[in-house]
């Protein structure tokens, strides 16, 4: 759309009073000196009238002159007024597109060159708070606060110098409070590809702003959670993929500071048993499992002994989205008990071992006192412990 203003008929008009003028000179002085010729014969009076003459030719001429410009100019700034006026009316959206901009619930705008506007639909104006008679015409500085109003103005001239549209996310002060918007601009072309102003739409993303806020700092509290909890956790999603992992998982199996995010369980412990891939996949089913112990051999042939949970971890629609591993490693305590056990067990020999040796011990002397009865002396080894007292064993 060209929105220059031409002033038609101006060279016309022009030509029209310099016309008139010369026409209206030219005859006064033709009829004007013939006339003073035939009633002046005074050279001296000849001269005086002449002079009188010029000055009034002046003063017609002038006030003629007045007249001629200024109904040229009143023609013009009519024409003028009437070209703005179809200008204006060119500018203005058509009825259809309005009626279709009302029906949406983002914000849809339009605005000129100069940044006034010419298009708000009614979710705008509602966000503005004005309707939109208070709106159309007038610049951002005239509805939102300074800084604000000098940030969107130099998004909008920005677009109209690159001739590209842009998404920015804004944030504004609204009626209804502090919004953000995710704005998309671009410019207005005319027929001819020249720029006369911009478009806007904008949609009311605090909701979902604010639930991404949320999400992150559930993310990073549950990053801190899992990073610094005293058992060793991992989380893995439905493909056994590393989702999150603690501290003390990475001392636990010796992973040291290699990036596990992301990669498979079974790539980076590619020795684990079958059972325990049987274990996930009931999980992944939506078992709850647990071992108090269980071994675990590693690739070098170590044994890790651990007491393990798995718990299925759910999605918002109710599905398994993968299962969560707590584990402690209980090696020390496993080895702790094998010794123990080890311990007892020689002790057991031993004290077996040594009953053996005082039983037969008192078998011999038992002999040894029945051979000095038979000899008539007296038994050599008090033996009476061994006997129960009376009344017991009966």
């Amino acid at each position: 759309m060209d929105v220059r203003v031409r002033k038609p008929g101006r060279s016309t008009s022009v030509f029209v009073v310099v016309l008139a003028y010369a026409s209206l000179a030219s005859l006064w002085i033709l009829l004007s000196d013939r006339v003073m010729a035939l009633l002046v014969s005074d050279p001296a009076m000849l001269v005086q009238v002449s002079m009188g003459k010029g000055w009034f030719f002046v003063a017609m001429t002038s006030v003629l002159l007045y007249f001629l410009v200024r109904r040229l100019v009143d023609q013009l700034t009519a024409a003028h007024e009437r070209q703005l006026e179809h200008q204006r009316e060119q500018k203005q959206p058509p009825p259809m597109l309005v009626a279709i901009a009302n029906s949406s619930t983002d914000a849809i705008f339009a605005k000129d060159e100069e940044g006034r506007y010419l298009l708000i639909n009614t979710a705008a104006s509602r966000f503005i708070g004005k309707p939109p008679e208070d709106v159309l015409g007038h610049d951002d500085r005239a509805i939102f606060p300074p800084e604000q109003a000098a940030f969107i103005m130099a998004v909008d001239r920005r677009v109209r110098e690159t001739r590209q549209p842009e998404t920015n996310e804004e944030a504004l002060l609204t009626r209804e409070g502090a919004r953000v918007f995710l704005a998309t601009k671009g410019p207005l072309l005319d027929a001819q590809g020249r720029v006369f102003g911009t478009f806007g739409i904008s949609r009311d993303i605090t909701e979902r702003k604010a639930a991404e806020v949320a999400l992150h700092d559930n993310r990073e509290r549950l990053r801190l959670l899992v990073d610094h909890a005293p058992a060793a956790l991992a989380m893995f999603d439905r493909e056994m993929r590393y989702l999150e992992v603690s501290r003390r998982w990475r001392d636990d199996y010796m992973l040291g500071d290699q990036d596990v995010i992301g990669r498979s369980h079974y790539e980076v412990f590619p020795g684990i048993p079958e059972y325990w891939k049987a274990m996930h996949r009931r999980g992944l089913a939506g078992e709850i499992l647990s071992a108090d112990e269980d071994a675990f051999t590693r690739a070098d042939g170590s044994v890790q002994w651990l007491r393990w949970e798995l718990r299925p971890w759910r999605e918002a629609d109710g599905t398994v989205g993968g299962i969560v591993l707590f584990s402690e490693e209980i090696s020390k305590r496993k080895l702790a008990e094998q010794e123990l056990k080890h311990r007892n067990e020689e002790l057991e020999r031993f004290n077996r071992a040594a009953i053996d040796r005082e039983l037969r011990m008192i078998e011999l002397k038992r002999q040894v006192n029945g051979l000095a009865q038979a000899l008539g002396q007296r038994p050599p080894y008090d033996l009476s412990f061994t006997e129960l007292p009376k009344g017991e064993g009966q």
